[in-house]
């Protein structure tokens, strides 16, 4: 599998989302947003605080969270999104790294008057997007969730590391990608740096990490590695090995998700019930 993308779990995806329709979150409000002479795609619901946001993999649109949705929107505000060039989202004209995604997120929150704070969760390359969104907007976040996300000195190590079936595949899914699917690819390592060079946040972070990710036996133990040093390069960090699933936490084992997302919200909340002064917007 290609681990710092999604691309390789899109056909598993399809034929799961066939039989999730008594799940689907269909009463969730869904809209798309003008965010500056393009729109974005939107789907919130729940009520409360912290606000959950939820970012998904390269390529991948708001249906990847289609398994955690339903469940988080019970105890909080929960919304995901389509990002530029992506499901039902326009496309945009800024570049699509992370820096330029994270601005766009920022106006897709203002325009759409969704209120932090925000408990940032991003599954692989939303990993990357969902750090660098906390770095640049401290006084907004809570928490983050980072599920088998791509570790910011991921990119450039793990293509030496490929096997000719591996790098076929990628070859295969680079040939079926959407334009914003291949810029997001081909704009990885700047994505990285820019996470990189940012500042760690403070709050409460949990890693999931999973343990049956499909790839050699060198490519797995980098991904440990790295996987474990991004959970201790947060003063507040905290892995969690989720070791029957493959790279999509979300489809094979949504409830450590969840469960994961509520730790993270109730903590925030437990805090402010010490503290009813600290700050608790709300949409």
């Amino acid at each position: 599998m290609v681990l710092m993308s999604g691309g390789n779990g899109r056909v598993v995806r399809i034929i799961a989302l066939a039989a999730l329709v008594a799940v689907t979150p269909s009463a969730a409000a869904s809209r798309k947003v003008d965010i500056g002479g393009y729109k974005l795609h939107l789907r919130c619901a729940g009520a409360g605080a912290p606000v959950v946001i939820l970012d998904a993999g390269a390529g991948d649109t708001l249906e990847t969270w289609d398994w955690v949705f339903p469940d988080v929107r019970k105890f909080t505000r929960v919304c995901a999104y389509d990002r530029a060039g992506l499901g039902k989202s326009d496309v945009s004209p800024v570049p699509r790294t992370s820096e330029g995604i994270v601005e766009e997120l920022q106006a897709l929150l203002s325009h759409a008057r969704v209120v932090g704070p925000y408990v940032l969760v991003g599954h692989s390359f939303g990993g990357l997007n969902m750090r660098l969104f906390a770095a640049r907007h401290p006084e907004d976040v809570t928490g983050l969730v980072l599920v088998d996300a791509t570790p910011d000195d991921f990119p450039g190590q793990d293509a030496a590391l490929l096997s000719p079936g591996e790098a076929e595949k990628m070859r295969t899914v680079r040939g079926l990608a959407p334009p914003a699917f291949l810029a997001e690819l081909d704009g990885m390592a700047v994505s990285a740096s820019a996470v990189r060079a940012a500042k760690p946040t403070a709050v409460p972070v949990i890693v999931l990490t999973s343990g049956l990710n499909g790839a050699g036996p060198a490519m797995i133990d980098l991904w440990m590695r790295l996987q474990k040093r991004m959970a201790s390069s947060f003063p507040n960090g905290r892995q969690i090995v989720i070791e029957d699933s493959g790279h999509y936490i979300q489809f094979d084992r949504p409830e450590y998700v969840v469960d994961a997302i509520r730790e993270v919200v109730t903590t925030w909340q437990l805090s402010l019930a010490r503290d009813p002064h600290g700050s608790s917007d709300s949409p």
